[in-house]
């Protein structure tokens, strides 16, 4: 059976998401019994301000259970908002991956990614890799997990993002491909039966002469039990990115507050 998600009401105290690459799912759905599983979330809302607002996201997610107890996992992420003719926001990602559904204590996962957001200049980048898990415990309220190994990542930008225009004059596209070095944290607290919490945090080195100039992807999320069919959910993650390609900020952040309504 498919169960999906809607939230029914969101709040962006702030949206500014470099969209970096997740390959975990942060859910309290994790532990999936059905071949078959899907999730979508959808959010629209229009406002008059100066000019017509309006703001909205699309998110979807299928996965597939095979019987050696790994899943193949896609998903798709759209966020807009456009207030008249100017675009606020335009980012999203498409990602497909391969990964252990959390029954080994040694697994591989292996993905690609797909992304882009235009307000903060990034045209693309394109992402493969892989990595090995390490399921240090899982027990019926909190669990650890952690993972090492390499993607290769291209991308290009443009100056959308870059704040002083004495940078920007001939506004050059720059384009760079490289490996990187990816190591993260994962971690699922059940505190109680109103309060789940789930993080992942992410540590990615360039391969080469800037290897010191690591990328830094910290999520955080909060489900609040309102009902059993109602969540309240609190969202926050940040990048911090020493190596980019055009001089925009080094840190981004996102806090959402959210309804969540399943059935």
């Amino acid at each position: 059976m498919i169960r999906i998600q809607l939230y029914i009401f969101l709040f962006f105290f702030t949206s500014t998401n470099a969209q970096v690459l997740n390959i975990d799912r942060n859910i309290a759905t994790d532990s999936i019994i059905k071949k078959w599983v899907g999730f979508t979330t959808l959010n629209f809302s229009s406002d008059k301000i100066k000019k017509d607002y309006l703001d909205g996201s699309v998110k979807t997610e299928i996965v597939r259970t095979f019987s050696n107890d790994y899943l193949f996992v896609g998903m798709f992420n759209y966020d807009f908002s456009v207030n008249g003719s100017t675009i606020l926001q335009n980012d999203g990602f498409l990602q497909l991956r391969y990964r252990d559904n959390d029954k080994h204590e040694w697994s591989n996962e292996s993905y690609l990614q797909y992304q882009w957001n235009g307000p903060l200049g990034m045209i693309y980048r394109n992402v493969v890799g892989s990595n090995l898990r390490k399921r240090f415990f899982e027990k019926k309220r909190v669990d650890l997990y952690s993972g090492l190994g390499v993607f290769y990542e291209g991308e290009k930008w443009n100056w959308n993002g870059v704040e002083n225009e004495d940078e920007i004059a001939l506004k050059p596209i720059r384009d760079r491909r490289i490996f990187r070095l990816n190591h993260y944290w994962k971690m699922a607290y059940k505190v109680n039966d109103q309060l789940d919490l789930s993080a992942i945090s992410y540590f990615q080195f360039p391969i080469n002469s800037e290897f010191q100039n690591l990328r830094w992807f910290f999520d955080l999320n909060a489900f609040i039990k309102i009902s059993k069919k109602l969540n309240f959910v609190v969202h926050w993650d940040h990048t911090y990115d020493g190596y980019r390609l055009v001089p925009i900020s080094y840190f981004y952040y996102s806090l959402n507050f959210g309804i969540q309504f399943n059935w």
